[in-house]
Protein backbone atom coordinates (compact mmCIF):
# COMPACT_ATOMS: atom_id res chain seq x y z
CA UNK A 1 0.00 0.00 0.00
CA UNK A 2 1.28 3.46 -0.88
CA UNK A 3 -0.17 5.51 1.60
CA UNK A 4 -1.10 9.34 0.58
CA UNK A 5 1.33 12.04 0.76
CA UNK A 6 1.03 14.07 3.96
CA UNK A 7 0.67 18.30 4.41
CA UNK A 8 4.41 18.58 3.48
CA UNK A 9 3.80 16.63 0.10
CA UNK A 10 6.11 13.99 0.85
CA UNK A 11 5.41 10.23 1.37
CA UNK A 12 4.97 9.86 5.09
CA UNK A 13 7.82 7.93 7.33
CA UNK A 14 5.21 5.83 9.32
CA UNK A 15 1.58 5.61 8.95
CA UNK A 16 0.07 5.65 12.52
CA UNK A 17 0.88 7.35 15.81
CA UNK A 18 4.34 5.61 16.28
CA UNK A 19 7.07 4.64 13.84
CA UNK A 20 7.10 0.96 16.45
CA UNK A 21 4.14 -0.07 14.31
CA UNK A 22 4.06 -2.79 12.59
CA UNK A 23 6.75 -3.32 8.96
CA UNK A 24 3.80 -2.73 6.20
CA UNK A 25 3.15 0.37 7.93
CA UNK A 26 6.39 2.17 7.50
CA UNK A 27 8.86 3.30 5.02
CA UNK A 28 10.17 1.70 2.60
CA UNK A 29 6.23 0.65 1.34
CA UNK A 30 6.10 -2.18 -0.53
CA UNK A 31 4.38 -2.19 -3.77
CA UNK A 32 4.00 -3.32 -7.18
CA UNK A 33 4.69 -2.34 -10.56
CA UNK A 34 1.08 -1.66 -11.16
CA UNK A 35 0.70 0.01 -8.14
CA UNK A 36 3.57 2.64 -8.97
CA UNK A 37 1.79 2.96 -12.43
CA UNK A 38 -1.70 4.05 -11.03
CA UNK A 39 -0.30 6.41 -8.04
CA UNK A 40 2.33 8.02 -10.17
CA UNK A 41 1.92 8.44 -13.55
CA UNK A 42 -0.21 11.84 -13.48
CA UNK A 43 1.64 13.07 -16.37
CA UNK A 44 2.93 12.35 -19.36
CA UNK A 45 6.18 13.30 -18.04
CA UNK A 46 5.94 11.32 -15.06
CA UNK A 47 4.73 8.43 -17.49
CA UNK A 48 8.15 9.21 -19.64
CA UNK A 49 10.00 8.67 -15.90
CA UNK A 50 8.04 5.38 -15.19
CA UNK A 51 9.13 3.56 -18.75
CA UNK A 52 12.30 4.52 -18.08
CA UNK A 53 12.60 2.90 -14.51
CA UNK A 54 10.91 -0.48 -16.24
CA UNK A 55 13.48 -0.41 -19.03
CA UNK A 56 16.08 -0.21 -16.48
CA UNK A 57 14.99 -3.19 -14.16
CA UNK A 58 14.21 -4.91 -17.89
CA UNK A 59 18.43 -4.21 -18.68
CA UNK A 60 18.89 -5.66 -15.17
CA UNK A 61 17.51 -8.75 -16.08
CA UNK A 62 19.10 -9.60 -19.36
CA UNK A 63 22.00 -8.86 -16.87
CA UNK A 64 20.96 -11.90 -14.85
CA UNK A 65 20.40 -9.68 -11.80
CA UNK A 66 16.54 -10.99 -11.10
CA UNK A 67 16.73 -11.30 -7.49
CA UNK A 68 16.09 -8.16 -4.98
CA UNK A 69 14.53 -4.89 -4.84
CA UNK A 70 14.56 -1.44 -5.54
CA UNK A 71 13.97 1.41 -3.22
CA UNK A 72 12.81 4.05 -4.80
CA UNK A 73 12.44 8.23 -4.02
CA UNK A 74 13.46 11.44 -4.58
CA UNK A 75 11.70 14.07 -6.39
CA UNK A 76 9.37 11.64 -8.02
CA UNK A 77 8.08 10.16 -4.88
CA UNK A 78 6.90 13.80 -4.15
CA UNK A 79 4.60 16.24 -4.74
CA UNK A 80 6.66 18.15 -6.59
CA UNK A 81 4.33 19.96 -9.11
CA UNK A 82 2.73 21.54 -5.82
CA UNK A 83 5.46 23.74 -5.77
CA UNK A 84 5.65 24.37 -9.72
CA UNK A 85 8.03 22.36 -11.21
CA UNK A 86 8.04 18.06 -12.05
CA UNK A 87 10.53 15.98 -10.85
CA UNK A 88 14.02 15.31 -12.85
CA UNK A 89 14.07 11.71 -12.36
CA UNK A 90 13.76 8.58 -9.88
CA UNK A 91 16.78 7.80 -7.14
CA UNK A 92 16.81 3.93 -7.56
CA UNK A 93 19.08 2.06 -5.08
CA UNK A 94 18.92 -1.67 -6.43
CA UNK A 95 19.81 -3.97 -3.37
CA UNK A 96 19.99 -7.20 -4.99
CA UNK A 97 22.12 -10.74 -5.27
CA UNK A 98 24.50 -11.23 -7.67
CA UNK A 99 23.63 -13.59 -10.92
CA UNK A 100 23.74 -17.40 -10.67
CA UNK A 101 27.49 -17.35 -11.73
CA UNK A 102 28.82 -15.02 -10.20
CA UNK A 103 27.26 -15.76 -6.50
CA UNK A 104 30.30 -17.41 -5.19
CA UNK A 105 33.28 -16.06 -8.00
CA UNK A 106 34.29 -12.72 -6.18
CA UNK A 107 36.62 -12.35 -9.09
CA UNK A 108 34.52 -12.94 -11.82
CA UNK A 109 31.83 -10.67 -9.76
CA UNK A 110 34.25 -8.04 -9.84
CA UNK A 111 35.19 -7.85 -13.57
CA UNK A 112 31.58 -7.94 -14.34
CA UNK A 113 31.04 -4.60 -12.04
CA UNK A 114 33.88 -2.91 -14.43
CA UNK A 115 32.89 -4.32 -17.32
CA UNK A 116 29.37 -2.75 -16.67
CA UNK A 117 30.34 0.29 -14.98
CA UNK A 118 31.53 1.90 -18.65
CA UNK A 119 28.67 2.10 -20.27
CA UNK A 120 25.91 -0.62 -18.77
CA UNK A 121 24.01 -0.89 -15.95
CA UNK A 122 26.41 0.32 -13.16
CA UNK A 123 27.33 3.27 -15.61
CA UNK A 124 25.40 5.98 -12.91
CA UNK A 125 25.42 8.51 -15.84
CA UNK A 126 24.33 6.45 -18.58
CA UNK A 127 21.48 5.19 -16.41
CA UNK A 128 20.48 9.15 -16.04
CA UNK A 129 20.44 9.97 -19.30
CA UNK A 130 19.47 6.50 -20.79
CA UNK A 131 16.60 5.50 -18.14
CA UNK A 132 16.00 8.77 -16.22
CA UNK A 133 17.06 6.97 -13.46
CA UNK A 134 20.19 8.05 -10.79
CA UNK A 135 21.22 4.43 -9.84
CA UNK A 136 23.05 2.85 -7.10
CA UNK A 137 23.56 -1.13 -6.18
CA UNK A 138 24.18 -2.92 -3.23
CA UNK A 139 25.59 -6.36 -3.93
CA UNK A 140 23.17 -8.82 -0.96
CA UNK A 141 26.04 -11.25 -1.86
CA UNK A 142 28.34 -9.51 0.22
CA UNK A 143 29.17 -10.05 4.43
CA UNK A 144 25.87 -8.99 6.09
CA UNK A 145 27.53 -6.09 8.17
CA UNK A 146 28.50 -4.78 4.90
CA UNK A 147 24.75 -4.62 3.17
CA UNK A 148 23.48 -3.63 6.70
CA UNK A 149 25.91 -0.85 6.69
CA UNK A 150 25.22 0.06 2.85
CA UNK A 151 21.41 -0.02 3.55
CA UNK A 152 21.53 2.43 6.38
CA UNK A 153 23.35 4.49 4.52
CA UNK A 154 21.14 4.54 1.54
CA UNK A 155 17.80 4.66 3.94
CA UNK A 156 19.22 7.43 5.98
CA UNK A 157 20.34 8.95 2.80
CA UNK A 158 16.84 8.99 1.13
CA UNK A 159 14.58 9.05 4.47
CA UNK A 160 14.79 12.90 4.38
CA UNK A 161 14.93 16.15 2.01
CA UNK A 162 18.16 17.01 0.77
CA UNK A 163 17.41 20.79 0.94
CA UNK A 164 14.26 20.62 3.89
CA UNK A 165 15.48 17.43 6.18
CA UNK A 166 11.98 17.03 6.27
CA UNK A 167 11.53 13.27 7.29
CA UNK A 168 10.08 11.40 4.34
CA UNK A 169 8.81 7.62 3.38
CA UNK A 170 10.00 5.56 0.41
CA UNK A 171 9.03 2.75 -2.21
CA UNK A 172 10.69 -0.84 -2.37
CA UNK A 173 9.51 -2.48 -5.53
CA UNK A 174 10.33 -6.23 -5.73
CA UNK A 175 12.37 -6.96 -8.70
CA UNK A 176 11.48 -10.50 -9.62
CA UNK A 177 7.32 -9.29 -9.99
CA UNK A 178 6.68 -8.96 -13.52
CA UNK A 179 6.28 -5.60 -15.24
CA UNK A 180 3.57 -6.59 -18.23
CA UNK A 181 0.51 -4.83 -16.60
CA UNK A 182 2.48 -1.89 -15.73
CA UNK A 183 4.27 -1.24 -18.88
CA UNK A 184 0.80 -1.60 -20.86
CA UNK A 185 -1.10 0.59 -18.26
CA UNK A 186 1.51 3.08 -19.80
CA UNK A 187 0.84 3.06 -23.14
CA UNK A 188 3.18 -0.49 -23.87
CA UNK A 189 6.53 1.99 -24.96
CA UNK A 190 8.69 1.10 -22.32
CA UNK A 191 9.95 -2.10 -23.56
CA UNK A 192 9.68 -0.63 -27.41
CA UNK A 193 11.78 2.01 -27.74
Amino acid sequence: MIPPFNLNGVLPPFIGTTPGAQMPFSSPYACTPAELVQRFSTSDHRRGLLQGLFQFRAQLRENGIFSGFQWLDGSFTEDVEAGGRQPNDIDVVTLAYRPEGFALNSEGWTEFVNEQGDGGIFDRERNREKFTCDTFFVDLNSLPHLVARQAAYWNGLFSHQRDTFQWKGMLALPLHTDDADAIFALGGGAENE
